[in-house]
C-alpha cells in the first residue's frame, strides 16, 4: 500500500515537472512561432493575389501585407505588420530564392510573377 502511494506521488511529480518544462519551452519559442506564422500568412496572401492579378510590384505587395495579423491559438499575443516596406523586401527575397516567384521587367519596372513549374 505504501509502495503504491509513493509511486503515485512520484508519477504526479514527474507529470507536473514535464508539463512545466513543456510550458517553458513553448513560452520561449512563442516569438519565433509568431513570426513564422505571420511570414507564412503574408506569403499565402501574396500568392493568392498573384494568381488573381498575374503580376505585382513591390509597392502592391506592401499594400497587400500591411496590417496582416497572426496569433497562436494558445496565446493572447499577436503580431502585426506595421512596416510593410521592411517585410516586403525580405518576403520577395525569400520567394525568389525558393523559386515561388520570379522577377520580370515590365516597361522598365520590376514586377514579380508566379514561378512556372517545368513539368
Amino acid at each position: 500500500m505504501l509502495f503504491r502511494y509513493v509511486l503515485e506521488v512520484l508519477f504526479l511529480a514527474v507529470t507536473i515537472a514535464f508539463l512545466g518544462a513543456w510550458g517553458i519551452v513553448k513560452q520561449q519559442n512563442k516569438g519565433r512561432e509568431l513570426i513564422q506564422r505571420l511570414f507564412l500568412k503574408i506569403q499565402k496572401k501574396v500568392i493568392k493575389e498573384l494568381k488573381i492579378k498575374g503580376s505585382l510590384n513591390i509597392k502592391e505587395i506592401e499594400k497587400i501585407i500591411k496590417n496582416t495579423k497572426a496569433s497562436l491559438f494558445w496565446s493572447r499575443d499577436k503580431v502585426k505588420v506595421v512596416e510593410p516596406k521592411l517585410l516586403a523586401k525580405q518576403l520577395v527575397e525569400y520567394m525568389l530564392e525558393n523559386e515561388i516567384i520570379k522577377e520580370k521587367n515590365d516597361k522598365g519596372r520590376k514586377v514579380y510573377i508566379l514561378y512556372e513549374d517545368k513539368k
